[in-house]
């Protein structure tokens, strides 16, 4: 089998015919889309925790303009932030929790970037190559180097499973700050849209 074991959801459709789907099993494609949301997730609320910290929460008028700030920051930048709040979460009773999961965080934020800057491509030995190219120098000094790391379907579950259990600690400490603030902030950066074809 040329994906070995990325096909094992016999149950996933073809419903889309892209020319990438011709490259990587479906499996891979909607393994990485659950991986990228929930670090979309985590950054959502890892900011939110930030502000949260800070004192200031969804309620407050500027709740968001400073959740915005945190979201926009680059993902060492926020881990940064983040790790700079654990003194604040002392009040609360998880700052060396905090540490703990920043160092978590930062140990794997690589698989953030490979999982959204990398091209992956199929292998007929049975794990999937990818195109992404890392800086291991300094900005003004860059050393490039390419990832010889070989994706299996093994890889791919344990990135989701450690994505999984950051998330849920993240839920966890908003709710430790005050009971239903995940739910605050969920409620409070999801945008009002209208639905495109809804009558004027």
């Amino acid at each position: 089998d040329f994906y070995l074991g990325f096909d094992r959801r016999a149950d996933l459709k073809n419903q889309y015919s892209s020319e990438i789907e011709k490259l990587l099993p479906n499996e891979f494609l909607y393994a990485l889309g659950v991986y990228m949301q929930l670090c979309a997730h985590i950054e959502k609320n890892a900011s939110a925790l930030i502000v949260c910290l800070s004192g200031v929460f969804p309620s407050d008028a500027n709740w968001l303009e400073n959740y915005w700030k945190n979201r926009k920051r680059s993902t060492s930048d926020l881990i940064r932030e983040l790790k700079r709040c654990s003194s604040k979460a002392e009040e609360f009773g998880f700052s060396s929790e905090l540490k703990t999961l920043c160092s978590w965080i930062n140990e794997f934020k690589r698989n953030r970037h490979l999982a959204a800057h990398g091209a992956f491509y199929g292998s007929p030995s049975g794990f999937l190559r990818v195109d992404y190219v890392h800086n291991d120098g300094s900005f003004t000094e860059p050393l490039y180097r390419t990832d010889r790391t070989a994706i299996t379907m093994d890889l791919v579950d344990e990135a989701i499973r450690d994505a999984d259990r950051i998330f849920i600690v993240l839920i966890d400490m908003l709710e430790k700050i005050r009971e239903g603030l995940y739910r605050e902030v969920s409620f409070h950066t999801i945008p009002v849209v209208v639905h495109p074809n809804s009558q004027p």
